[in-house]
């Protein structure tokens, strides 16, 4: 578990997860963190589905998951994130989600240009 700490370099955390894991796996693993920390954020249902193009069964799903206790320590680690952690883990969101007004097209030439 490593690969995934905060361990070794943000270059070789990112290539873990490059390795680990398709553009399509990374988006879904990004939408369901960003869920989670809307959510631990105090964030309403629809602002999140929204902001994040989610449909409300998703945005129910995990919510019922935090409150059987899933993602406890997600939950945890994003209400104690403050100053730099925060801004880093917004700007990870917004690298990878796409606008709203964004088409396949241009989100994949964006994709290929972070190296996603």
């Amino acid at each position: 578990m490593e690969g995934v700490t905060i361990k070794g370099t943000k270059a070789q955390r990112r290539a873990f997860f490059d390795a680990m894991l398709t553009p399509t796996e990374r988006i879904m693993l990004s939408k369901r963190f960003a869920i989670i920390y809307m959510l631990a954020k105090g964030y309403s249902f629809s602002a999140i589905q929204e902001t994040l193009r989610v449909s409300p069964s998703t945005v129910a799903r995990i919510w019922g998951a935090i409150q059987k206790g899933k993602y406890v320590e997600v939950v945890r680690r994003v209400r104690t994130t403050r100053g730099k952690g925060a801004a880093d883990l917004i700007q990870w969101f917004a690298d990878l989600m796409p606008q709203i007004s964004t088409s396949k097209k241009e989100y994949a030439a964006r994709m290929r240009r972070l190296n996603l």
